[in-house]
């Protein structure tokens, strides 16, 4: 059985919230082998498909829901946003938004960061993400266009829950992506991104976007270049496995 890092529920808090129920991954539990042991979620790695999609199924009970409603995102590297109604994959987005309850939103990982929003939008239906971001998706801004998407939607509250991700002073790049971050950011986010010399730590770039956008964030696991009994890096082994996080609503009030 997959092991999570952390799980928890986001509360209902406005007339119209409804429970979101979150989970961020490594490697523990599951069922891969070899170096996708053990958690793996991704199909794209070269792992058993049918490992992949018994450890998927795990992964949805971690929230409460079925194997088969899951939504994927196959990512580019980009700031395209997947509105989604109902389980499958969705090819080239970097975000999946949807307002369907007992709807898994995944988002992977294996060093870029992975994160859900939940945004609460008063007597309406709250709406949920999950966001991958590499050093790319913080150049062209994924995160804050998921954000714009659910104000544009009524949003006016969002929480945040932001997973593991490699740390500048394992991440380090050319001088010329950091120009890029540099000059394509705003100077605070690119300010915290590029704060250790010759790296990049998107995931405190990221981080400054959402207190940019006043949203509260939940940062769960450490480094992932650092942590290779816990956490996958394909930095550290190239070929490897991802690990992931989740959110869903639920209709239902309460833990069943």
């Amino acid at each position: 059985m997959i092991l999570p890092l952390a799980s928890g529920v986001i509360a209902p808090v406005a007339p119209g919230d409804r429970p979101a129920f979150w989970a961020v991954t490594g490697r523990l539990g599951g069922h891969s082998r070899g170096e996708f042991a053990h958690a793996n979620l991704a199909q794209h790695v070269g792992d058993d498909p049918d490992t992949v999609v018994r450890n998927l199924e795990e992964l949805a009970g971690l929230v409460q829901i079925q194997g088969r409603e899951l939504a994927l995102m196959q990512p580019i590297h980009g700031n395209g946003i997947g509105r989604v109604t109902h389980a499958g994959m969705v090819h080239g987005v970097d975000s999946l938004v949807s307002e369907k309850c007992d709807l898994g939103l995944v988002a992977m990982g294996a060093d870029c960061v992975p994160l859900v929003l939940y945004g609460s939008r008063g007597v309406e239906k709250p709406i949920i993400s999950a966001v991958h971001c590499g050093w790319k998706g913080l150049v062209a801004g994924v995160v804050t266009a998921t954000i714009a998407e659910l104000r544009l939607r009524g949003v006016n509250e969002i929480q945040s829950i932001v997973g593991p991700a490699i740390c500048g002073s394992c991440y380090s790049v050319s001088p010329d992506r950091r120009e890029l971050v540099r000059t394509s950011t705003p100077a605070d986010v690119s300010q915290a991104a590029l704060g250790v010399a010759g790296g990049i730590d998107v995931r405190a770039g990221v981080l400054a976007q959402l207190a940019r956008e006043s949203v509260s964030s939940s940062v769960i696991g450490g480094c992932t270049f650092e942590n290779p009994e816990t956490l996958f890096s394909y930095r550290k082994n190239r070929k490897t496995g991802r690990q992931g996080i989740i959110i869903a609503m639920r209709e239902n009030q309460e833990r069943s």
